[in-house]
């Protein structure tokens, strides 16, 4: 008999790790059966059901973590002269449940030159841009290059809908104008 503790339903496991005897449960989903001992074959949670006596494990996906070279699309959520703070919230097409942070240096929002953030992104706004640096939980974007920037954007008066005419984003509803770094597929991506 294992020296171990049963494990309860939702306790995270790990391939290898003992879940019972064959006598108590039979192996289901994310399990395997070897010598009458019943072992998870994935990372998961337990699932143990008494009624049919079967234990399962559920597995969990694995977090996508941005990678260097990564195109990746996010919130701005703050701004100041230098930094924009973004929620990357999809990594090579994957939306992600908890967004992970990151920065933009006004050296990397524009091929050209930028004299304030808020001249070329606003809080709101969803972005496209390349991860350039990973280092911890420190994330470095970049929206330089023609298909990076922003995709969506709305008016900072009246919070309606932007619309792009040529390098300018207009409101429909109180016709202001507004400059943003914008995608070259601006309004034409799925969020």
């Amino acid at each position: 008999m294992q020296d171990v503790s049963k494990p309860k339903t939702g306790s995270f496991v790990l391939p290898g790790d003992w879940l019972g005897v064959i006598e108590e449960f039979t192996p289901g989903e994310g399990t395997y059966e070897e010598n009458g001992i019943v072992y998870a074959s994935s990372i998961g949670r337990v699932i143990i059901d008494n009624i049919e006596k079967r234990v399962k494990v559920i597995p969990i996906e694995a977090r996508a973590l941005p990678r260097k070279g990564d195109i990746v699309l996010g919130k701005v959520t703050q701004i100041n002269k230098m930094l924009t703070f973004v929620d990357i919230a999809r990594v090579r097409g994957q939306t992600i449940a908890n967004p992970f942070s990151a920065v933009i240096h006004i050296s990397q929002i524009s091929p050209g030159y930028v004299e304030n953030t808020s001249d070329a992104l606003k809080p709101g706004d969803i972005i496209r841009a390349r991860v350039v640096e990973e280092q911890g939980e420190l994330i470095q974007l970049t929206t330089t290059e023609k298909n990076l920037g922003v995709v969506y954007a709305t008016c900072s008066k009246c919070g309606s809908e932007l619309e792009r005419k040529g390098n300018v984003l207009s409101c429909l509803n109180c016709e202001a104008k507004e400059t943003r770094k914008i995608a070259s597929d601006y309004g034409r991506v799925k969020i």
